[in-house]
């Protein structure tokens, strides 16, 4: 497994740069509806399943134990680290007995993002990065965070990263500026006015934008590989390819503006530098920093630099916006 490292790059003007970090929540969107501060828990029977992406959901029924009708809505993680973590889609079902505690909803009553589930084998689910087990001895737990997965990686051409399986490093905070980011009054003024539950276009499920795709994707993987002369960056988070253009033209006259913009590549020496504009997307954000608009003028300049023999993967970026 080779890692995703960072580190953060200088600040000047209108110039925003930084590490990419990877904090303990889902990454796969966003959760603002939830409370992260408070934990309920309660035990029911599972009525419905939707096992598939972008998230796993089911509900309960706690009839039987409280007498409330009600079902409980429960959101989980994605599919996508539930089948990394090796979970078979039938590990819950309808007519299932489950003990489980999450996060409540700040919208709706008995809805919540679980973050512990006991299933009907005993074994607990972790659903969430850095949480800890409430209800079976250490050797029933089951960690779905990737960070915890056992990824390989294969031999990359000319001693760069291609093929290799890169997983960010939990390392790294916010930097200090994000509390007094350099933006201008008027983009300032729309970012107080930012509301992240209402505005944030990932809490529809909306696959991201750039650079929201890569600074706050979390502990998902990425890989770069060869497609005839371009480069695919594929994200595991919404399973996004990204195409890195590599024939070193500019973008054409009339190429469109896209969440993930038009991104050419080159390398200099081992490192890869790439260069996205076009970007259709509406906000600047990394952990600590949401709500920021971003116009069509953004420019993002980013450079992977293998460091350490190869095993890690060094990320610096800037990004320019007038």
């Amino acid at each position: 497994m080779q890692l995703l490292t960072n580190r953060i790059t200088g600040i000047a003007a209108a110039v925003i740069a930084t590490a990419l970090a990877s904090p303990s929540v889902s990454a796969h969107h966003s959760t603002a509806e939830y409370d992260s501060k408070t934990i309920v828990e309660a035990r029911g029977e599972i009525v419905t399943v939707l096992w598939a992406n972008p998230h796993v959901r089911f509900t309960v029924s706690t009839k039987a134990i409280d007498g409330n009708d009600a079902l409980w809505q429960i959101e989980s993680a994605d599919l996508t680290r539930l089948d990394r973590a090796g979970l078979a889609h039938d590990i819950v079902k309808v007519g299932d007995v489950v003990r489980f505690a999450g996060n409540p909803s700040t919208r709706s009553d008995r809805r919540i993002y679980v973050t512990n589930l006991l299933v009907a084998d005993g074994r607990e689910i972790l659903l969430r990065g850095n949480v800890m087990p409430r209800f079976a001895s250490a050797d029933r737990v089951v960690y779905t965070d990737p960070t915890y997965s056992k990824g390989a990686g294969g031999a990359a051409a000319d001693n760069r990263f291609l093929d290799r399986v890169l997983v960010p490093m939990r390392e790294g905070k916010p930097p200090a500026w994000v509390s007094n980011p350099p933006l201008t009054p008027e983009a300032r003024k729309k970012q107080a006015a930012y509301d992240e539950v209402v505005d944030d276009p990932v809490l529809g499920c909306v696959s991201p934008g750039m650079p929201r795709v890569i600074l706050r994707s979390g502990p998902y993987a990425v890989r770069f590989v060869q497609r005839g002369s371009d480069l695919v960056m594929q994200n595991e988070w919404f399973e996004i390819d990204r195409t890195i253009h590599m024939d070193g033209q500019s973008p054409p006259a009339d190429e469109p503006y896209t969440p993930l913009g038009y991104s050419a590549g080159r390398w200099d020496g081992d490192a890869l530098v790439i260069t996205t504009t076009h970007i259709d997307w509406p906000y600047f954000e990394l952990y600590g920093l949401v709500g920021v608009p971003q116009s069509r003028a953004m420019r993002i300049v980013e450079r992977f630099t293998p460091r350490d023999g190869g095993t890690t993967l060094q990320y610096d970026w800037t990004a320019t916006d007038p």
